[in-house]
Order: C-alpha cells, then structure tokens, then sequence
C-alpha cells in the first residue's frame, strides 16, 4: 500500500503522538482518509468553503494565507512535513473558512475527514481516544502561536519584530534558523513593506546582529 511510503513521517506527526506502529494502522483503517499530492498553488481550502477535513503534510510546503477587502494576502502561517493544518476552523464549526490553504510547492497530504476523527468509533479503541486529546493539545498550541503572531504585529520596529521571531525560532532551532518561506514572504508575516524589510536586514547584518543567506539566518546575538 502507498501510504506505508510515508509510514513513519505519519508515525512523528504530533497527530498520531502516543500511538504505537500497530495502532496506527489499525487506525487508518478505521477512519476515512485520502491521500493527495498537489501541484505548487493549487488550492487545498479556499476562504469562503466548508472545511471537512484535517490534513498532516507529507512532503513539501503549504501556506496559509488570509486576504482582506482589497484583496491584499497576509500570509497566516507555513505548514512543513509532520505538520497538521484544518484542525482549528474544523474544530471551530465555521461554515466558510476564514483563511486559504494553498501548496507553495509541490506537496502531497493525508487529508482525513473530520467527522470521523473526532467522534469516538463503536469499538471504543483507545488510540481513538488518543488521537482526540492529541487534536485537542494542536488547537491550543495553534491558539498559543496565534497570540505569538498578534505579540510581533503589534511590535513597531521591524528590527525588533525581525529580532523577536528569529528568536522564537532560535529555541527551538538553535542559533542558526530556517525561515520556511523567502524574504517576501516573510515581510507578509511580519506584516511590513518588502524593501523596507530587506533594507533593515542590510542593516542588521552590517551591525553585527545577524548574518543570513536566503533562507537561513544566524543570531549573533
């Protein structure tokens, strides 16, 4: 079977955490799931849809992105390999999404259907449980860093918003991180102008503070 291809990133996902191997697939013949790669841009849930489903990427990368009025993105967040996306507005019951979950390259996911995963099935197995306080714990987690995200908006420097995220991400990277996106979207996250954000970085980095090479940044200090 194809899935046994991406049996053991399915395994790390925090989804299916304190589920063994054996489990697991009993699991995955209990519920209702499908399997999908999609093409770079191809939208996976468009603001406006009803979501029903939670998906756990595979391979590549997906960005969540919420547009206002004049049709201007804000990129929301980034979803690497292991990572889960549509548990929140799932759990919330909202009929139209409030974001866009789209590939930002080519990518495939397990696409599990909600309604299945979060109702306990007639055999009351215990992973089942699991698997629901482990959805549980990933929407508080993703409530956590929703506050996070409000805490470096509301920073007004871009450097001191620069210097906060690379921070946040240097616990649990180390010194040197990986941005999961480029510098243009990195100024939609920090939600500050392109060149602006490009030229304090120049500058940050003639100071001493950091260093970086496309993606990848090293704090100095």
């Amino acid at each position: 079977m194809i899935i046994k291809k991406y049996f053991e990133k399915l395994r790390q996902a925090p989804l299916f955490n304190g589920i063994s191997a054996e489990d697991l697939e009993s699991l995955l013949d209990c519920v209702s799931w499908e399997l999908k790669t999609v093409r770079k841009n191809e939208v996976l849930l468009l603001a406006g849809e009803k979501p029903s489903s939670i998906g756990v990427v595979l391979s590549g990368l997906l960005h969540i992105v919420k547009e206002d009025y004049n049709g201007n993105q804000t990129l929301v967040a980034s979803v690497l390999p292991r990572d889960t996306f549509g548990e929140a507005v799932c759990y919330a019951d909202v009929d139209e999404s409030p974001v866009t979950i789209f590939a930002a390259e080519e990518s495939t996911v397990m696409l599990l259907k909600y309604d299945y995963l979060v109702h306990v099935c007639p055999h009351v197995c215990k992973y089942h449980q699991q698997l629901i306080e482990n959805m549980l714990h990933m929407v508080a987690m993703k409530n956590l860093y929703l506050q996070d995200r409000m805490e470096i908006i509301s920073i007004k420097s871009i450097r001191a918003k620069v210097l906060y995220y690379l921070k946040s991400l240097a616990s649990k990277q180390g010194r040197d991180v990986v941005l999961p996106f480029n510098q243009t979207k990195l100024a939609e996250y920090l939600c500050v102008d392109r060149s602006a954000l490009a030229h304090e970085l120049g500058r940050m980095k003639k100071d001493g503070l950091i260093d970086y090479r496309k993606n990848v940044f090293t704090l100095n200090s």
